[in-house]
């Protein structure tokens, strides 16, 4: 139970990670064409709301006792963790085009974020397969011990 408590601590602190990079590393604030904001803009409200979504996730699993359950929100978190890190990526949503901006340094601290993200939701999805499989495997013995 304690390592299961640790996995979904990780996961909690890494989702608010995602959730407070944008404001420790501001994106640009620039206006592009038309007076819109430009695309970093978007694809960083969409970061927002994915690392809403891995927040809540990660913080089920403080709850969360059955291995079934806990092996889908691992998987989910990995999901979320790879949107992450395509959020970003040209054929998403992109970001700003000029290399030096200030929304590239957080896109790419937001990235090992949301790489650290889906790294976690498989430790949590296959410490949970372990210990289902354990749990067979003790069913298993209880019901050949009866038989015998």
């Amino acid at each position: 139970m304690a390592r299961s408590n640790l996995v979904a601590g990780t996961a909690v602190a890494i989702s608010i990670a995602v959730l407070v990079l944008p404001r420790i590393f501001p994106i640009c604030t620039g206006l592009g064409a038309g007076g819109k904001p430009m695309v970093c803009h978007y694809t960083f409200q969409a970061e927002f709301i994915i690392g809403l979504l891995a927040l809540i996730v990660s913080g089920s699993l403080f709850v969360l006792r059955t291995s079934e359950a806990r092996q889908w929100s691992g998987f989910l978190l990995v999901l979320l963790g790879i949107s992450v890190v395509v959020l970003p990526q040209a054929w998403a949503i992109g970001l700003c085009p000029h290399a030096s901006g200030a929304c590239h340094k957080t896109a790419f601290f937001i990235n090992i974020g949301g790489s650290l993200l889906a790294l976690t939701g498989g430790w949590a999805a296959w410490q949970a397969y372990n210990q289902q499989k354990k749990s067979e495997d003790a069913v298993f013995e209880v019901k050949k011990s009866d038989v015998l």
